[in-house]
């Protein structure tokens, strides 16, 4: 259910959960997965779960969230200046 059709309810589209997490790790910039996991179900109920994890891997192949193993652990990418990553 990544990519929508006319029928597919957008907000359980993968760019919606996609916000959903990114707001969540903008006021903890550091979360468990299970947390944020949990986090998410109560807001959207059971209707996320094909939808986490090709979200999850959708910020993180954007760059804006990096796993950590040895914590299992979901941290937000802030970049202070766009303009220097690009150099």
């Amino acid at each position: 259910m990544i990519k929508p059709h006319k029928y597919f309810n957008l907000d359980n589209s993968v760019l919606t959960i996609s916000g959903l997490i990114l707001k969540v790790l903008n006021e903890q910039k550091v979360i468990k997965y299970d947390e944020l996991y949990n986090k998410i179900l109560t807001q959207k109920g059971d209707i996320i779960s094909y939808g986490f994890l090709p979200s999850l891997n959708f910020l993180y192949l954007l760059g804006k969230l990096d796993y950590h193993q040895d914590t299992d652990s979901l941290e937000l990418i802030e970049y202070e200046n766009y303009e220097n990553i690009l150099k």
